[in-house]
């Protein structure tokens, strides 16, 4: 999907440019697409109705990754039982029921590194 609205864009911004004789070579066009093509992507993302802690998106992250209540521990220098805290304040502040309900809503909000609106950075 993401290929093909860029490729859109480009094929549209080259006969644009082509149109009106613009002096514009591949390389800029490609630029432009580029450009364009993110922007229609922020208008894409949810803004978040929600604000997560630091810890709270640490703890998520490892869900989402399929660590243990113990390897995040390790990996946050924190304890087992305030990972499962921090859990537990971001399911409530996400209005989630379980680890894959929250995560899902994480992404949806932008809220996960790496992800937005379910969709690769």
């Amino acid at each position: 999907m993401r290929a093909k609205l860029h490729d859109a864009i480009r094929d549209r911004l080259l006969s644009f440019a082509d149109e009106r004789v613009l002096p514009l070579t591949v390389a800029d066009v490609t630029a432009l697409a580029e450009t364009v093509h993110e922007a229609v992507l922020d208008t894409m993302r949810a803004e978040s109705p929600v604000e997560l802690t630091n810890q709270q998106i640490g703890v998520l992250t490892g869900l989402a990754g399929g660590e243990t209540p113990t390897e995040t521990a390790r990996r946050m220098c924190i304890s087992s039982s305030t990972v499962k805290t921090h859990r537990k304040g971001a399911y409530k502040r996400l209005g989630a029921k379980t680890g894959c309900q929250a995560i899902a809503l994480a992404m949806t909000y932008g809220l996960l590194p790496g992800r937005r609106n379910g969709v690769s950075a």
